[in-house]
């Protein structure tokens, strides 16, 4: 992966709303995430299409980064509707991504940092699920 950019240093940090994240909470709460997906019972079935978890954690941690207000330092962009439509992604599945996201989060976080990014990421959830049914249609039509 070549860099758009030097990659932020552990201590860097974004603001948003008066809350401040550095880019070690951002990674710390991306590696600690999907070390618990990488092992659970139902959520590890679509993500197995993970090859490499150590590529995806950065791949993430840099996706998260930039929603959360840091610029781009990885060249290319994350497609998460796409993906979790080819991975099988349904509601029950994504509340349990949801759930799993909010509990490692409230963990590794500040309660104001917690709140912040799990309504982010609940907003995310709910317009992923709503993509995904669209997608889902539209798939539908293109065979039909």
């Amino acid at each position: 992966m070549r860099a758009v950019q030097p990659p932020p240093q552990p201590e860097d940090f974004i603001e948003l709303d008066d809350v401040r994240l550095t880019f070690n909470d951002i990674h710390s709460v991306v590696d600690t995430f999907y070390g618990r997906i990488a092992v659970d019972p139902i959520l590890q079935v679509p993500f197995r299409t993970v090859k490499d978890w150590p590529h995806h954690v950065v791949r993430l941690t840099h996706f998260w980064w930039i929603r959360l207000g840091g610029r781009p330092y990885l060249p290319g962009m994350y497609n998460p509707v796409e993906k979790h439509f080819i991975a099988g992604f349904n509601p029950p599945l994504l509340r349990r991504w949801l759930a799993i996201f909010k509990k490692t989060i409230e963990e590794k976080l500040t309660p104001e940092q917690a709140i912040l990014w799990v309504e982010i990421s609940e907003h995310m959830g709910a317009a992923l699920s709503m993509k995904n049914e669209s997608y889902k249609e539209i798939m539908a039509q293109q065979k039909g």
